[in-house]
Order: C-alpha cells, then structure tokens, then sequence
C-alpha cells in the first residue's frame, strides 16, 4: 500500500538553504523510495510526498524537525492507488503568487479536504523542474 502527504508551511530559508532542502530531499528520497513536489512560494513551501507508510513516518519526522520552516499543517493524508510523481525524487516549482493563498490556509483553523485536494491539483498544474 502506499500513501500520499500534502502539506504546507511558512519557510525560514533563504533561497540558498532552499537549494540544500531540494538537494537533500532529493538524495533522501531516492534512498527511501519517496516520490513528491515541493513547491516554493518565497515565503511558503506547499508539498506533496507519496511512498510506503513507513518512508512517509520517517521522511516527515526530518521535516517537521527542520528549523528551515514553521507552522507545518497537514492538509491530506492518504492511501492511493498510484502515485502522481513516481518518477520524480523531488520535483520542485515556485509560484511566488500562492504567498497569499498559504498564508490564508496556515491562518485557518479548519480545512476542509476538498479544498486541500483543490490547492494540490494547482500546484500540480505548474511545470516542475
């Protein structure tokens, strides 16, 4: 079985240590059989991680541990049947417009899954690198 993560929270990094996230979440997740996005706003990351239970488990316990970030909420947790990203290690997009819209959502005290699922299609729709 595998699972799927979405998330969203305000970054701390600079656009150097952006560059060491996409790096090493590329090297870690290559090893641990993780597929995903990250999408970087300028003042937010949204992203989508896909795998086993167990990589996901690990893979977010290093990044809700990571200083580089705050306010991590996550928006969808679920079983799928196939993964959106299977050959991308990282793929990676920046859309400096979604600023608002994250910062919106972090401010929520409720989201509901339709319009996290909404967010996610968006997101996907921008070309990774």
């Amino acid at each position: 079985m595998e699972r799927r993560v979405f998330y969203i929270s305000r970054s701390l990094a600079t656009p150097e240590q952006t560059e060491q996230i996409l790096v090493g979440a590329r090297l870690r997740n290559q090893r641990s059989g993780v597929s995903g996005a990250l999408l970087f706003t300028g003042g937010h990351f949204a992203q989508l991680l896909e795998g086993s239970p167990q990589a996901l488990a690990t893979t977010m316990a290093v990044i809700e541990a990571d200083p580089r970030h705050e306010a991590l909420t996550r928006l969808i947790e679920s079983d799928i049947e196939q993964r959106r990203f299977a050959d991308w290690t990282m793929a990676y997009m920046e859309s400096p417009g979604a600023d608002e819209l994250i910062e919106q959502l972090l401010a929520s005290p409720a989201i509901s899954t339709e319009r996290a699922e909404r967010i996610l299609t968006l997101m996907l729709e921008t070309s990774p690198r």
